[in-house]
């Protein structure tokens, strides 16, 4: 028998784009089209496009809220929505923080919190007697919080120096479609696979949740499936449309990602949505899944493809290395990196994305361990629906979305 074309893409069907191709085909393939984000202004996060005109700007990262009420979590959910902003930072003894398209504004018009007041707003969100012995015993707490608008929180609370404190992050209260965000066009390939592990990655903050969400409700949309997804917390609440949809939460319906994922077997999955793999377990079991004849989608706090695979074969202990390697050549499927970088006009943020599409060459360097020449295999693989995240902010510079200086210094380490 023949070996395979180096250059062919594994499990996937992806159109034949020439390297030759004009700009106008690559953005095709890339996803753009006329009802994209790219024209509509739609933002990958929650954030308001008119954010600006709602603060009034003491200096570079200081605002005063324009609004007057009792400061409650209500009430300061509620100026957070008014600024448009992505993340709320608060503490005992600190004053309240925003973020807004990607900048930290200090409240400048109210004081620093009190230990009391600190606790009253966690408190508020965090009712329940287990939560708060969590909180106590453990010192730190994931949970989720639903404003009175219906606005979904995903809620991070810790102690630092003693003080309580937390920072909450707003959810997209819609699942936004692919095309969209902007996703890559060769990701409806993918995950159109009946099994092999998809990953989403990049820094905090940059969107990972609100793409896995559109992909899952892709399939939701389009498959039959038993779809399950294992969260810490549940941000987003999927509606069973062709599929059926089993959404579980740490500590509310399961000990655990691996207890979970354990279990997963004995549920009859077809697709399972993993929100973060945080241990080697989390990921050994992922592994696992995508072996026998799933659908995996994950995401992992890394920077790029190459640092993606050695995170997590670092995971593990030196010696079981080669046989890390040698499974994740086996079972990754493609891996989708993001960034949220400014727009040109400032009105929000945008998300520049990677494509790999795992093909045999690209499975020999993974087994091999080379994965540093994998950002040339990307470069190369273009007619098989891979993009560089260079290539893919260069066209959004090209139409003037974006300023070079916003995007160009996480590429001159390349």
């Amino acid at each position: 028998m023949a070996e395979p074309d180096a250059n062919q893409p594994l499990n996937v069907s992806l159109p034949q784009i020439p390297e030759d191709a004009s700009p106008e085909l690559i953005e095709r393939m890339m996803g753009f089209s006329s009802n994209n984000h790219f024209n509509s202004e739609r933002p990958l996060e929650s954030l308001m496009p008119q954010a600006e005109t709602k603060i009034a700007q003491k200096d570079e990262n200081e605002v005063s809220l324009k609004y007057d009420s009792t400061l409650t979590i209500g009430s300061l959910l509620d100026a957070a929505l008014e600024l448009g902003a992505s993340d709320i930072h608060f503490s005992a003894s600190e004053r309240i923080a925003f973020r807004v398209n990607g900048k930290i504004y200090f409240v400048e018009n109210r004081p620093s919190l009190t230990k009391e007041e600190a606790e009253q707003l966690i408190f508020a969100m965090v009712s329940s007697e287990e939560q708060r012995e969590s909180l106590v015993r453990t010192r730190e707490l994931d949970t989720a919080y639903e404003h009175v608008d219906g606005t979904n929180f995903r809620v991070n609370v810790f102690y630092k120096r003693k003080n309580i404190s937390a920072v909450l992050r707003v959810i997209a209260s819609d699942s936004f479609g692919m095309d969209e965000l902007g996703i890559p066009a060769g990701i409806e390939s993918l995950i159109a696979s009946k099994q092999g592990l998809l990953l989403v990655t990049g820094p905090t903050g940059s969107g990972k949740s609100t793409s896995m969400q559109s992909m899952v409700d892709h399939i939701n949309k389009e498959r039959v499936e038993h779809i399950i997804t294992i969260e810490d917390p549940i941000e987003f609440i999927f509606k069973s449309r062709k599929s059926i949809i089993s959404q579980r939460e740490v500590g509310a319906d399961t000990l655990s990602f691996s207890n979970a994922l354990r279990a997963t077997l004995r549920e009859d999955p077809d697709v399972v949505m993993i929100g973060e793999m945080r241990d080697p377990e989390t990921i050994m079991a992922a592994i696992n899944l995508s072996e026998t004849g799933h659908l995996v989608i994950s995401t992992l706090h890394t920077s790029g493809v190459p640092q993606t695979i050695s995170r997590m074969i670092n995971a593990f202990p030196p010696d079981q290395h080669n046989m890390i390697q040698n499974r994740l050549a086996d079972t990754i499927i493609g891996i989708l990196g993001q960034r949220l970088v400014p727009r040109a006009d400032r009105k929000t943020q945008i998300a520049i994305f990677e494509l790999m599409v795992t093909t045999p060459g690209i499975r020999n360097l993974i087994r091999s361990g080379n994965t540093g020449q994998i950002k040339n295999a990307i470069q190369s693989g273009r007619q098989y629906g891979m993009v560089k995240m260079e290539q893919y902010a260069e066209v959004l510079r090209e139409r003037g979305i974006l300023n070079e200086s916003d995007y160009i210094h996480y590429f001159q380490d390349e």
